[in-house]
């Protein structure tokens, strides 16, 4: 039967008044999840669960706010009358189309900046979705510049904070805090931060959990100390702990703006968690090039719960037409596997033979890359492993190719100047480590390869991007390098699923090359020899 309901919400939580038990049972519905694990919890087994939770609480009528569109969605469907309460968002105090770089927003081939923004202004929050080489960053410049509010910007990673500071401070003019990294000097204005630190000093202090510290750390002397004069020492521990946390959730009641940047790395709950202190972000924005593609499916909804619906898609297809993104050609090489390498070895045996030392695949590799010079095109090989570098490192010098490697040991300077060589063709290869999945911008790269398996989709699709900025020069066009490793089931697997990647994928599955196929190399010039 149709119920008049009222969905009241403020920035972190949404409530339904008057409803029904058949209505909290279908919001109970929507906003449930199979639990990870579940096939393993003893009220599982045993029958007395079917495995699910949910964001709705029954006792209270509440849920996330970030699920109020979702849930207005279905009650509406459902034939309620719906009424939605909530305070209006904060007004913008800057100007309507705020200048953040010397480009500008005249480019109609990056109209779907100013389009997020706007979808911004009307909504307040929700996931801006753009493929990796649309701007994300800029899209963040444009709305911290056109709010002009007290604003956190998020990242999980320190590349990425300190790129966004140089960007807030040099673009923008604005004069930026730093919350992370070591760092805690927070402003009443922009701020960047990491969510690591704010996880950290969120983390409810236990005055039982510090006494048991105390007396592990005394034991491992060899002395021994009772329960109450442990407790007594962990009193001031515990103390500061508090003091630290109630100092950070008012800081973070202080923001009317937050904006998470590459937000589907946060594992767990670790977006969700601060988003739910951050009382006054009416505000409250997550950019992503691939939000809801974890494995776990809490994980995937606490996205939304805590920032929103999608607001704007823009595919890797839309920037690869409009020539924002290099057109990808995807080449699957076979090499030979290594000789102790079998079809049933254990995934740590068969990474290490497979993937790390296979001779015949790291020559392939090599090959690749010397060709791909040969054209004077700049290579960037991807390993998953920082073991798998060196062995890499001595095969490029081998052939003659200037290579270097950039790990999470670089700091930030070590790690732009290699960069740059790469891009002013003083270094021929560069190797990176995870560490360049995010916040690399190299439009010269020519060729990726992608050496260090795996299965991650978020991952490989942002280690893909590192190759498809638009070229400065020459054909915009980028050769990416992937591997089948057919012979171990585990490898095959993983292989499968990344190749099963491009070709789901709109502008990546076209240039997919049929086996025996080669890159058009015709469309570069070969260098002359020495």
């Amino acid at each position: 039967m149709p119920e008049v309901l009222t969905i009241a919400s403020n920035p972190t939580v949404a409530k339904i008044i008057n409803a029904s038990e058949a209505v909290k049972n279908q919001v109970t519905q929507l906003l449930s999840y199979l639990v990870e694990g579940h096939e393993h919890m003893t009220a599982f087994t045993r029958g007395g669960w079917n495995g699910r939770s949910s964001f709705f609480s029954q006792r209270t009528s509440t849920f996330p706010a970030g699920f109020v569109h979702l849930v207005h969605g279905e009650l509406v469907r459902a034939g309620h009358t719906v009424r939605l309460v909530k305070h209006p968002n904060p007004a913008p105090l800057g100007v309507e189309n705020p200048i953040v770089d010397e480009f500008g927003n005249d480019d109609p081939r990056y109209d779907f900046q100013l389009k997020a923004l706007r979808q911004v202004e009307k909504h307040g929050r929700g996931i801006i979705q753009v493929a990796t080489g649309g701007g994300k960053s800029k899209i963040a410049k444009l709305i911290v510049s056109r709010y002009r509010r007290p604003t956190l910007f998020l990242t999980t990673r320190g590349v990425l904070m300190y790129q966004m500071k140089r960007s807030f401070v040099k673009d923008c003019g604005f004069t930026v805090g730093t919350i992370g990294d070591g760092h805690f000097a927070p402003t009443r204005g922009i701020n960047v931060g990491m969510v690591q630190t704010f996880v950290a000093q969120l983390k409810e202090p236990d005055l039982d959990a510090e006494t048991r510290e105390i007396i592990r750390q005394v034991s491992e002397k060899g002395l021994s100390i009772d329960k109450a004069a442990a407790r007594k020492q962990a009193q001031p521990v515990f103390e500061a702990k508090v003091k630290q946390r109630n100092r950070m959730t008012k800081l973070l009641s202080m923001f009317e703006v937050v904006i998470g940047e590459e937000a589907h790395e946060a594992g767990g709950d670790s977006y969700y968690e601060i988003l739910k202190h951050c009382s006054n972000a009416h505000i409250r924005v997550a950019l992503t090039a691939t939000p809801f593609m974890r494995d776990d499916a809490q994980d995937n909804m606490r996205l939304m719960a805590a920032f929103g619906p999608i607001l704007i898609k823009v595919s890797e297809k839309i920037l690869i037409e409009r020539g924002i993104l290099a057109k990808p050609y995807f080449m699957f090489r076979s090499p030979q596997p290594h000789p102790k390498l079998r079809k049933t070895s254990p995934w740590q045996r068969a990474y290490e033979l497979g993937i790390t030392t296979g001779p015949y695949r790291n020559a392939d590799i090599i090959g690749m890359a010397k060709l791909a010079n040969s054209y004077g095109l700049s290579v960037l090989i991807l390993v998953q492993r920082k073991k798998h570098g060196p062995f890499l490192l001595d095969l490029l010098r081998d052939a003659g190719l200037t290579a270097k490697q950039i790990q999470g040991e670089n700091d930030q300077d070590e790690r732009e100047r290699a960069l740059g060589q790469l891009e002013r063709g003083a270094l021929d290869v560069l190797i990176g480590t995870t560490i360049v999945d995010v916040g690399v911008d190299v439009p010269s790269i020519g060729m990726v390869i992608l050496a260090g398996g795996g299965k991650a989709e978020v991952a490989h699709r942002q280690r893909i991007g590192r190759g498809l900025r638009a070229k400065k020069t020459g054909p915009n066009v980028a050769f990416i390098v992937d591997f089948t490793d057919e012979l171990n089931s585990h490898l095959r697997d993983h292989a499968r699923q990344r190749r099963n990647i491009i070709e789901q994928t709109p502008g990546f599955a076209e240039g997919i090359l049929k086996p025996g196929q080669d890159f058009p190399w015709h469309l570069f010039q070969k260098k002359k020899a020495a």
